[in-house]
């Protein structure tokens, strides 16, 4: 009976062996902390040196290119017709080409004067003999003047104004003797003022060119 006792914890034995070969040991999981990676450095170690980072060169800018005009065909500008000019109305002759008081012996030094007109339409004559005779009054030669039998020509202009003062007196055609020149313009300086402009006259002022002819006996 023993033997069979024994047998019997031989084969349950045997039995829980095979059972656990079998099965294999169940694996135990333990919870713990979550592990965190944690990098050392060395404190002896140098400072990184940052990198330095190059900006490329910009890019070359490329010259514009037009395109090459093509040779054609130019058309010529359309001729107009041209009018036939018209013709040209002859320009009214200058007072000063017809005196309107021609050229005469006056004072007592044996000079010739005329007087002409910017008026066209100056009918009041005797104002120019006015004129004439006041200027050849204050004329005298120049002393000294001789002219050799030829004679000697000058031209003063000037304007009257409504009451007969003088103005823009000045040499118009000189007679290349300086000496009969200014004594021309002194003798028209001396006449200011003249006698006032005809009543009947509607212009503001009267430009005279009074002629100067004088020759040495």
């Amino acid at each position: 009976m023993r033997t069979s006792v024994l047998g019997s914890g031989l084969v349950h034995i045997a039995l829980m062996a095979a059972l656990l070969v079998v099965r294999g040991p169940a694996a135990l999981i333990v919870p713990g902390p979550e592990v965190v990676q944690v990098a050392l450095i060395d404190p002896t170690a140098s400072t990184p040196v940052p990198v330095r980072v190059e900006t490329p060169p910009p890019e070359p800018k490329l010259d514009e290119v037009k395109p090459a005009e093509e040779p054609g065909v130019k058309l010529q500008p359309r001729k107009t017709k041209q009018e036939p000019p018209k013709p040209r109305t002859p320009e009214r002759p200058r007072a000063t080409e017809a005196p309107a008081l021609p050229s005469a012996k006056v004072g007592s030094a044996g000079l010739a004067g005329d007087v002409a007109v910017d008026a066209g339409n100056f009918e009041f004559t005797y104002y120019l003999v006015l004129i004439r005779n006041k200027i050849a009054s204050n004329w005298s030669p120049p002393s000294g003047l001789a002219t050799s039998g030829s004679p000697v020509r000058a031209v003063v202009y000037f304007k009257v104004g409504r009451g007969g003062d003088l103005a823009g007196v000045r040499v118009e055609t000189g007679s290349s003797i300086d000496f009969f020149d200014r004594s021309a313009l002194r003798a028209v300086l001396l006449s200011d003022p003249m006698p006032p402009l005809p009543l009947g006259y509607s212009g503001g002022d009267l430009g005279v060119h009074f002629g100067f002819q004088w020759e040495s006996p």
